[in-house]
């Protein structure tokens, strides 16, 4: 888990960008930002997961995350997906500070599809790549239709002490994970984490599932496989080098772990994608 940090595109009060996944079962580890969220899926699936529920999107899906909301995401087929990232300054800006404050916005993958949602994201994906002053206007303007239809249709009322808890949660949380991103190649026991921390073990283990969604240990792993899939990818470093680089407490267990979640082991995910 990680607290990003993401700021705007040069020429937007926000950021907007297109990513493409050509390995199956790619994984971005959990993680939160301040900024909100736009995810409009064009080919493929993503599979974005948040502690009580996954969604799984396919093309058309759209699935709006709203600011500081915990998630994870992998990609079971290659895809490409747009993304536009709002910071909340923004958000709050447009919305006389309703937003994040009065309600927020609920758009998940739905069978019957809002055609108006599609086809002002589909002139924003077309647009935005032109980079030209009249362009701009444009995509800003279609922009904050955007914003207009999802304000009207898709807002929820939320409730001000349980968005403070959250907060107080994320607070903790990112301590753990500053704890975690400092330490993560060495051993980490949930034991050991919850003493440095204060707290008992019985109860960070419920405390970390309850709010991430995951389990600890399984936590950790995913951390270590992020850093361990860059190395396979981007160095000639044996297998057992990134292992031992990332945590792992042998070759056994990484392969283990990285064939549970890749379907391959390493040595042939890397032959297969990345030779």
């Amino acid at each position: 888990m990680k607290h990003e940090m993401i700021s705007p595109s040069k020429d937007y009060p926000f950021k907007l960008f297109s990513f493409t996944s050509r390995n199956p079962d790619r994984l971005i580890s959990t993680h939160w930002h301040e900024s909100a969220e736009l995810l409009y899926c064009l080919k493929g699936n993503l599979e974005v997961r948040f502690p009580q529920v996954t969604y799984l999107l396919e093309p058309g899906d759209t699935l709006f995350i709203n600011s500081n909301i915990i998630h994870s995401s992998r990609s079971p087929r290659p895809n490409e997906v747009f993304v536009m990232q709002f910071p909340l300054k923004f958000l709050q800006e447009m919305t006389q500070n309703q937003y994040n404050d009065q309600f927020v916005f609920n758009v998940i993958p739905l069978k019957k599809k809002d055609e108006r949602m599609q086809a002002l994201l589909n002139q924003i994906f077309q647009e935005y790549q032109l980079n030209d002053l009249a362009t701009n206007l444009l995509v800003k303007s279609r922009t904050l239709a955007f914003l207009a239809l999802v304000t009207k249709e898709y807002s929820i009322p939320i409730a001000t002490k349980k968005t403070i808890k959250s907060l107080k949660h994320l607070e903790r949380l990112k301590q753990v994970n500053d704890y975690v991103l400092e330490n993560y190649n060495q051993s980490l026991k949930l034991e050991q984490v919850a003493e440095v921390f204060n707290y008992d073990p019985a109860y960070f283990s419920r405390f970390f599932k309850k709010y991430m969604g995951i389990p600890f240990s399984e936590y950790v792993n995913t951390v270590r496989l992020e850093k361990a899939y860059y190395q396979l990818r981007d160095t000639d470093m044996t297998v057992l080098d990134i292992a031992m680089a990332n945590g792992f407490l042998s070759v056994k267990s990484f392969y283990n772990v990285f064939k549970k979640n890749y379907t391959l082991s390493p040595q042939q995910y890397r032959q297969k994608y990345f030779k």
